[in-house]
C-alpha cells in the first residue's frame, strides 16, 4: 500500500515546528497530502476538577484563562503550519488532485486531543507526531497515535533531518510487531537508497533471523545488508550504536513487544529508543 495520506497534529508548542518540517519532508518524498491537526479542548476540560467551596468567580476565571490558553495555543500552531507551507513550497488544498503530487490542508477540531488524533488516525496511512524525550512517559496523544490508530507512526526528533528515509536500519526481533513496522514501511523501503536489518542477540526460537527476512526482500527489490550483532548490553545503545555506523537517517521499530505497561515501570527497548535515539523512528504496534 502507498503512503498517500499523513496526519500531523499540532498543539501550538515548540514542538510543532519539527513535526511540520519532518511531515512535509515525507508528504514531498511519497507525493502524499498531509493534514496538519488542532484540536481545541472544552475550555472546562481544560481545568483541574473543582473542589469544594471553590466559588463561582474563581471557576469563572479560570474557564477564561483556559479559553485563552486554547487560543493563544491555536494561534501559534496555525502560524507554525504557514510558515512550514511557505517553507516546503506545497500546494493548499483538500480536494484530491488527478496530479500525483504533495499537498496540504488545515483542520481544526475540539474536543479531547487524544480521542480526535485516535479517530482521525485511523483514516491515514501514516501519523507524523512529536515526542519530548526528556519526559518519562509519552503523552496521551502519542498513545492514542501509536496504539489506537491501527496504522504506523513517523517520531519527528528534536531536529529535523536533512533527508528521512534514504538509509534505512530496522531493527529486527522476529516478532509480530517488528513484522508490522517493516510491512508498513515496504513503500518507504522499496525506495530508500541502503536498507540495513539489525538483530541483536539471539532471536527467540520460533522466530524468523535477520537473514530469512533480508532474503524475503529480494521478492520487494530491496536489496538490505544484515547485521547480526552478538553485543551484550542495552539492547537501544546497541541498535545506535549500529544506526550510526551505517549512517541511518531512518529507524524502523516494531514497539512494545512485551507488555507495554510492564515496559513503563521497568523499562524496554521501546522506552529506551524513545528517550535515546535521535533519529526519526518509523514505529508500529
Amino acid at each position: 500500500m502507498a503512503i498517500r495520506t499523513i496526519l500531523a497534529p499540532v498543539s501550538g508548542t515548540a514542538i510543532d515546528q519539527r513535526v511540520l518540517e519532518t511531515a512535509f519532508k515525507l508528504a514531498k518524498s511519497f507525493d502524499a497530502h498531509l493534514e496538519a491537526l488542532f484540536v481545541a479542548s472544552e475550555p472546562q476540560d481544560a481545568i483541574p476538577i473543582v473542589g469544594e467551596g471553590m466559588s463561582g468567580l474563581i471557576i469563572e476565571e479560570m474557564i477564561q484563562a483556559a479559553a485563552t490558553e486554547i487560543e493563544k495555543r491555536l494561534k501559534n500552531g496555525k502560524a507554525s503550519f504557514q510558515a512550514a507551507v511557505k517553507n516546503a513550497g506545497v500546494e493548499e488544498t483538500n480536494t484530491p488532485n488527478a496530479e500525483t503530487k504533495p499537498t496540504c490542508t488545515w483542520r481544526e477540531d475540539s474536543g479531547r486531543e487524544d480521542e480526535t488524533v485516535a479517530r482521525r488516525g485511523r483514516l491515514f496511512d501514516l501519523v507524523v507526531i512529536g515526542r519530548d524525550p526528556k519526559e518519562a512517559s509519552a503523552s496521551l496523544t502519542f498513545d492514542a497515535a501509536l496504539m489506537e490508530t491501527g496504522h504506523p507512526i513517523l517520531v519527528a526528533p528534536e531536529k529535523a533531518p536533512a533527508t528521512i528515509g534514504e538509509n534505512v536500519m530496522i531493527a529486527w526481533n522476529g516478532g509480530m510487531e517488528a513484522a508490522r513496522a517493516v510491512t508498513s514501511a515496504m513503500p518507504m523501503l522499496r525506495a530508500a537508497k541502503q536498507v540495513t536489518i539489525v538483530s541483536v542477540g539471539d532471536v527467540p526460537y520460533g522466530r524468523a533471523c535477520a537473514k530469512a527476512l533480508g532474503e524475503q526482500f529480494t521478492w520487494h527489490g530491496v536489496d538490505a545488508k544484515v547485521i547480526e550483532s552478538t553485543e551484550t548490553g542495552q539492547v537501544a545503545n546497541t541498535l545506535i550504536s549500529e544506526a550510526e555506523k551505517c549512517g541511518a537517517d531512518t529507524i524502523v521499530l516494531g514497539a512494545y513487544s512485551h507488555s507495554r505497561f510492564k515496559e513503563m515501570i521497568l523499562g524496554g527497548v521501546t522506552q529506551d529508543m524513545l528517550a535515546k535515539c535521535t533519529l526519526p523512528m518509523w514505529i508500529m504496534h
